[in-house]
């Protein structure tokens, strides 16, 4: 029986150390989290708002560069004027430019005159052909009365000689009349040969006419590219005077009298001489963030503060927004540049100091608001309706499926319960809800660390703040 007792005993001791050990287990993996808590209210008016940074622009603006190089001679204006567009800025030295546009004008003179001799010989071959044709007509005339001669001739001859053979008439006049028979046939072969050589000096001379032609017409040509290089010429030395493209004030000047200046090409700021902006319409140039770049749009109000000028900010209106986002090769971040454009913007106002802007993008009233640090993403496996199954329902539904939820969780109980909700638009602090609350529900707002790893049904506390003094 001792044996027995024993045994007992130490079966009881047994199971007593293994209830406080999953007694303490459990209190341990069930400790409760003190939380922050706030109330889900309705206020009267949320402003969404966004912020960036840039820096202050003229809408306008020119960073003049030279089309030739060369150097300056005569610079007619200094950093602050005040220029009119057309106004001369500067001269570059224009000596180069001037012998080559005089060498080009001379080579035109020369095709001109070359152009018109080449017309002089068209005039003179057209009078040659109609030489020719005069002389043409003329054998042929003659060609037509030789050949009616011959018919005349041999006709009489064919009456003599059978007059000759009945013996009455003399052998005599039998001669005369075979050798004026004979003569017609020699006249009208030569009338021939002249018709030939008429056609053939006719053909000559509209060969003659068309190369005289094709002269004129290469002439021309040369004439026409002469006229170019010399307009070439000529536009080069107009370039050695610069003119003002708009009117405007010289906010930068970057050369002096005796520095050469150099053609412009990409992306190479040595070549600017100066910089000309029109003032009369002042922008403030951000970049905003891509996730918040669908949020601005045209004519949206925004408030920008010039970091030179604390005390005055400015209003504006958003007047531009880029349609490609900016990359940098150091940044993996896109932003796209917006233009904002500034109404009655200060005197002291200057291209090129740094702002910060805030775009009013959305304005809602008397809408349902919690704080922003309250809302949280969970994700769940979704049951057939698309609902997530939380964890006291992961037992009784099956859901291979997993899907982020944003909810916040409600204080029940004492006891965390996320709730799925639905967000319009952020305030610098609040946030609307369209759906999932109700007025006067407390949530948890925090702190961060707790809503980071707080789950569904994790029992909580509320923290009670410190009265102070």
């Amino acid at each position: 029986m001792a044996r027995k007792t024993r045994i007992l005993i130490l079966a009881s001791t047994l199971g007593l150390i293994l209830g406080v050990s999953g007694y303490y287990y459990y209190r341990s993996s069930k400790e409760i989290t003190e939380v922050q808590t706030g109330r889900v209210l309705f206020v009267d008016t949320l402003v969404a708002k966004v912020n960036a940074n840039g820096e202050i622009k003229p809408k306008e603006y020119v960073e003049l560069q030279s089309e030739i190089s060369g150097v300056i001679t005569q610079l007619l204006v200094a950093e602050g004027d005040l220029v009119e567009k057309g106004d001369i800025l500067l001269r570059i030295d224009p000596t180069q430019n001037q012998s080559e546009a005089r060498a080009r004008e001379a080579l035109l003179q020369v095709v001109r005159m070359e152009f018109a001799n080449s017309r002089a010989q068209i005039n003179l071959q057209e009078i040659n052909i109609g030489r020719e044709h005069f002389n043409l007509q003329a054998t042929e005339a003659d060609f037509a009365k030789a050949e009616q001669g011959l018919l005349l001739k041999t006709a009489s001859f064919k009456r003599q000689q059978k007059l000759f053979e009945q013996n009455l008439i003399s052998r005599n006049a039998y001669e005369v009349s075979k050798g004026e028979f004979v003569s017609a046939e020699s006249e009208l072969l030569s009338a021939r040969a002249r018709v030939n050589q008429a056609k053939g000096a006719l053909s000559a001379a509209e060969v003659i006419l068309s190369q005289a032609h094709n002269s004129h017409r290469s002439a021309e040509s040369r004439v026409e590219q002469y006229m170019a290089l010399m307009a070439s010429a000529q536009n080069t030395l107009s370039k050695t005077v610069i003119r003002s493209p708009l009117a405007g004030r010289i906010t930068q000047l970057n050369v002096e009298v005796g520095e050469r200046a150099v053609p412009g090409t990409l992306n190479n700021p040595a070549a600017t001489i100066m910089v000309i902006a029109d003032l009369s319409v002042i922008e403030a140039e951000i970049e905003v963030n891509e996730t918040d770049i669908v949020a601005v749009k045209l004519s949206q109000p925004a408030v920008v503060r010039v970091d030179a000028l604390p005390q005055s900010p400015v209003r504006g209106v958003v007047s531009e927004i880029g349609s490609s986002a900016i990359v940098t090769p150091t940044s993996q971040a896109k932003e796209f540049r917006v233009a904002i454009r500034l109404d009655g913007p200060p005197a002291e106002l200057r291209p090129g100091l740094s702002c910060t802007a805030e775009i009013t993008t959305d304005t809602r009233s008397n809408v349902l608001a919690i704080p922003i640090q309250a809302l949280v993403i969970r994700e769940y496996p979704i049951d057939k309706n698309g609902q997530p199954i939380k964890s006291a329902d992961k037992n009784t539904i099956n859901s291979d499926s997993l899907q982020e939820f944003k909810g916040v969780f409600a204080a029940t109980n004492n006891r965390a319960e996320f709730l799925p909700v639905s967000v319009g638009i952020s305030g610098q602090t609040i946030m609307e809800v369209t759906s999932g609350l109700q007025e006067n529900m407390e949530i948890v707002t925090g702190n961060y660390k707790i809503l980071r790893d707080l789950q569904d049904n994790d029992p909580i506390t509320v923290q009670r703040k410190n009265s102070g003094n």
